[in-house]
């Protein structure tokens, strides 16, 4: 049966909600598409603002916090 993920991207002073998810098997399988996810936008988010320290947030479908992956380079 599959789950519904959610991918948060956020700082100390911003956090940018994911209103659509992913559906995927397991929670192993949601991590391995945050860590792409994470991959791709890293240099575009670390350049924007060197300083600002960024994570990824994955979030369940009942809104629960399961893991949080930092962005950088």
């Amino acid at each position: 049966m599959s789950e519904r993920f959610y991918f948060d991207v956020e700082s100390a002073e911003e956090t940018i909600r994911d209103e659509d998810g992913v559906e995927v098997i397991s929670l192993d399988e949601a991590l391995a598409e945050a860590r792409s996810v994470v991959a791709e936008m890293a240099d575009e988010v670390c350049a924007a603002d060197p300083t600002r320290a960024w994570s990824l947030v994955v979030r369940d479908s009942s809104g629960r916090s399961v893991h949080r992956l930092p962005i950088r380079r």
